[in-house]
């Protein structure tokens, strides 16, 4: 006795299922990648960040209160509204906007808005305000500056770094000369943008 196999009719569907599904066109996979914005917008939003960094730096120096010769002054533990500077070791604790502060210097100010869990600022920004601020000191001083929205290179940005510090810990730097550079700042991205 032979036997034919007879397919059975779950695998005769299913193998025809098989090549209706093969002979369809395959959908092409989604992008997980944002896609790029234009060249002149992105330049635009990041002198945006920059110039919210820098305008925030600011209310935190009016509000807060400026100091020279350390990141920050904290109020003395003999009271009577006495403050003293942060050291350094104090200095890195301070940076984080929960810690209480009697006053800081103009890194100090960018240093807390970098570290601010609850803002938007990032470490980006503040370097960004770290090339605006430089550039600005230049103009105040008479000398040629760079167009707004320049990007240095870290070693560079350093040594901008080292300058502004200076600046502001200088015997004839006051509050207001360095609320000025901040808005000369400010002012530099604003026109940036608007090109």
């Amino acid at each position: 006795m032979t036997t034919t196999a007879r397919p059975r009719p779950a695998e005769a569907l299913r193998a025809a299922w098989s090549r209706v599904r093969a002979s369809l066109p395959v959908a092409t996979p989604p992008s997980y990648v944002e896609p790029l914005d234009d060249p002149a917008v992105a330049w635009q939003r990041r002198l945006d960040r920059v110039r919210a960094a820098l305008e925030q730096a600011r209310v935190d120096l009016v509000e807060q209160g400026w100091t020279q010769r350390a990141w920050f002054s904290v109020s003395s533990d003999g009271g009577a509204g006495t403050t003293r500077l942060a050291s350094v070791a104090e200095s890195f604790d301070l940076v984080r906007p929960t810690s209480s502060v009697s006053g800081a210097c103009l890194v100090g100010a960018l240093l807390r808005r970098a570290e601010d869990p609850d803002r938007a600022t990032t470490h980006a920004d503040v370097w960004g305000a770290v090339d605006e601020l430089y550039e600005a000191l230049h103009e105040r001083m008479g000398h040629t500056f760079l167009p707004p929205g320049r990007v240095d290179s870290h070693a560079r940005r350093h040594a901008k770094l080292g300058v502004l510090t200076a600046w502001n810990d200088d015997r004839r730097t006051r509050r207001e000369d360095v609320l000025d550079v901040l808005d000369r700042a400010v002012s530099r991205t604003l026109v940036g943008a608007c090109r």
